[in-house]
């Protein structure tokens, strides 16, 4: 492993990491787009981007666990394990089947599916609101959770194909579509970031029926960074929710939506080396952001 990666890695752990604590998502939009600049191929990217989350949301998850709630007519049993089932059984085939289909059709097409779906979510997120501040949750029905099993599937597949926690699929449709409240919503997309990482993650760690080492280093090193940022972004959530911005914590999703969705473009477009460059410039920025708005949130609540 190159010298850059023992300094950038933990940077970028950490800057991404830190937005996944704050939005509750993974941070392969800003994590894979290193790798190909430090020269690893697109599949070893994708493994370390998966990999890396799971030391770093761990320690979060379960200290969180318990107040999900699993009872009968819990959002634990009624949403969290249905969503997570359907996860964590397409993660497992997320990489054969991200190698399968590039041969078959190509990135341009698959590339313009990723590019509308992640339109919508992000115009639904600007459109829609959030409820916040009542902490009891909507009815619960058995439909609700078959709706919840397939978009874990196609969570799961996602996650597992592109790097990414899963969240940017996991969010909008506990805000949007289960009406759940903040608190709630958070906790699920940590805990089932963790699982879709985990799972489609492992993949990656065996090529050609041997452990990958450089893929596990590589992650771990990403990791040291993104085990500081993530509960860091978890203490500024926290932070902004209590003083009254909810509201601001949903709509603002949007920025990630909007960041993955240029990357797509870019990348569909030819401009690859742009694509990795905007990616960083913009991890920087939403570091910055993350940072300045807790700080005014704290000084000035609603």
């Amino acid at each position: 492993m190159s010298l850059e990666l023992w300094i950038v890695g933990p940077l970028i752990g950490f800057i991404g990491m830190m937005s996944g604590g704050y939005w509750g998502v993974g941070c392969g939009w800003i994590v894979v787009p290193t790798m190909l600049i430090l020269g690893f191929s697109p599949f070893e990217a994708v493994g370390i981007g998966l990999l890396q989350m799971a030391p770093s949301t761990l320690p979060t998850v379960i200290r969180q666990f318990p107040e999900i709630g699993w009872g009968p007519g819990s959002a634990g049993r009624c949403l969290a394990l249905p969503l997570g089932t359907g996860a964590m059984l397409t993660s497992l085939a997320g990489k054969s089947i991200n190698a399968r289909l590039f041969d078959r059709f190509g990135a341009a097409p698959l590339s313009l599916m990723l590019c509308a779906v992640i339109l919508a979510i992000a115009v639904q997120t600007l459109c829609s609101r959030t409820r916040c501040y009542d902490d009891e949750l909507p009815p619960l029905t058995p439909r609700m959770g078959r709706i919840a099993f397939g978009t874990g599937l196609a969570t799961g597949l996602l996650s597992s194909m592109l790097g990414v926690g899963g969240g940017i699929l996991i969010r909008p449709l506990l805000t949007g579509g289960f009406k759940l409240p903040e608190y709630f919503t958070s906790r699920l997309v940590r805990l089932l970031v963790l699982l879709t990482t985990v799972t489609g993650g492992a993949t990656y760690l065996v090529q050609s029926g041997k452990f990958d080492r450089t893929i596990f280093l590589a992650s771990m090193l990403v990791a040291a960074g993104g085990m500081f940022g993530f509960p860091l972004g978890v203490k500024m959530h926290r932070i902004v929710y209590e003083a009254g911005y909810a509201q601001h914590i949903h709509k603002s999703f949007a920025f990630i939506a909007f960041a993955l969705l240029l990357n797509t473009v870019f990348n569909l477009a030819g401009l690859t080396a742009l694509s990795r460059v905007s990616m960083l410039l913009i991890g920087a920025g939403l570091t910055c952001y993350l940072a300045g708005f807790s700080l005014y949130a704290r000084r000035v609540r609603r």
